[in-house]
């Protein structure tokens, strides 16, 4: 096993303190370990399955959109709002 060191700001540290107290987690050591393997074993388990597949080539068939990200960003608040 290793030990890292972190340098982290108070208001980070305090951040860190509020969720170990919320969490199933007793230190904020704790609650760092269970983040970086949550995270591994979500990378590992990232795969292609067959409805992902599909709607990644029905996005690239649909072309390429004129509008700015602002214009579509904005249409889709107009819509979400109605």
């Amino acid at each position: 096993m290793i030990t890292i060191r972190l340098d982290l700001s108070d208001s980070v540290k305090r951040e860190l303190e509020a969720r170990v107290r919320e969490s199933a987690h007793a230190t904020i050591e704790d609650y760092v370990r269970d983040l970086i393997e949550t995270d591994l074993v979500q990378e590992e388990s990232w795969e292609m399955t067959p409805e992902l597949a599909a709607a990644l080539k029905e996005g690239e068939s649909s072309g390429v959109d004129s509008r700015s990200l602002e214009d579509i960003l904005a249409d889709a608040r107009k819509r979400w709002r109605a």
